[in-house]
């Protein structure tokens, strides 16, 4: 039950598109909310980011901010109107309407996952869905190839949504190809750096372990050079792992302390040779 529920959440959202009409991202968080009944959208000074309430007929949804203000959801969703943070706030409790019945007027929790934490969980991995379908991306990322920083930053900016979003559903997407690339999320802890997100290319796992979420760049990479991480900069630095040069290009992000790295396994010359000699060898045939 627990698994069939996750992935027909995930089936979902990502039809989304085709259900409503979305051809293009951003997704239209308004036009998702008002086909899962949602009334009212509002912001209000609260604790958690997102509540959801079930009213008579269908449900409100809040968000957190500052500034008291209730918002009419029956057009378009506003461009800019949300933080990318809100967003993922208004996707998640969206998500959370897919767990209720509406035998009565007011509709109920539906019971099919118990457990608070799991159910959690499962939303959080709908909202990525809801936020950037599947379909969508890949119109927009064709060729793994092309997936560097810099096109995490731009899909970023053009599903309006977080780099660890991105970063994710590119994972799952994209993540099964033969590339010896990572894009890591990064957020500095100390003098070390902790991993928020990860995108690998699983050619990458030839010359260097898979690193983990939540861990230290440092377990990861006991020989990279803390400096790297300490500099408020840019940088790029190079080292070598069975035998082969392996560079690292940090992308700063701002004050937040977050930075992303990408990893790169560059070709040897023994290898540049050898794939030369074999584009040669099929020309010539």
């Amino acid at each position: 039950m627990r698994a069939a529920k996750y992935w027909q959440a995930d089936n979902w959202a990502d039809f989304l598109p085709n259900t409503l009409g979305i051809s293009q991202p951003p997704v239209d968080l308004y036009a998702i909310a008002r086909n899962q009944r949602v009334k009212r959208l509002g912001f209000r000074f609260i604790i958690p980011r997102g509540l959801l309430l079930p009213v008579e007929g269908g449900f409100e949804v809040y968000l957190r901010d500052q500034n008291r203000k209730d918002f009419d959801i029956l057009g378009r969703e506003p461009k800019d109107l949300l933080s990318p943070r809100q967003r993922f706030s208004l996707a998640h409790e969206i998500a959370h309407t897919l767990f209720y019945k509406f035998s009565d007027s007011v509709p109920a929790p539906d019971d099919t996952v118990s457990n608070g934490s799991q159910l959690e969980n499962i939303c959080n991995r709908t909202a990525m869905h809801i936020l950037v379908p599947t379909c969508l991306l890949k119109r927009e990322v064709d060729d793994y190839e092309k997936i560097d920083a810099t096109i995490v930053r731009w899909l970023a900016a053009r599903f309006r949504t977080s780099l660890t979003v991105i970063i994710e559903r590119l994972s799952i997407v994209h993540g099964s190809n033969p590339s010896e690339r990572c894009i890591l999320l990064l957020r500095r802890v100390d003098d070390d750096a902790e991993i928020r997100a990860i995108y690998l290319g699983i050619g990458l796992l030839r010359t260097l372990q898979r690193p983990n979420k939540y861990t230290r760049l440092s377990q990861w990479l006991r020989d990279f050079p803390r400096g790297v991480i300490e500099r408020r900069e840019e940088a790029d630095c190079t080292i070598t792992r069975m035998g082969r040069p392996i560079r690292f290009v940090k992308t700063e992000l701002g004050s937040s302390g977050d930075f992303l790295m990408q990893v790169d396994v560059l070709p040897t010359p023994t290898a540049s040779r050898v794939a030369s000699h074999a584009k040669l060898f099929q020309s010539a045939r």
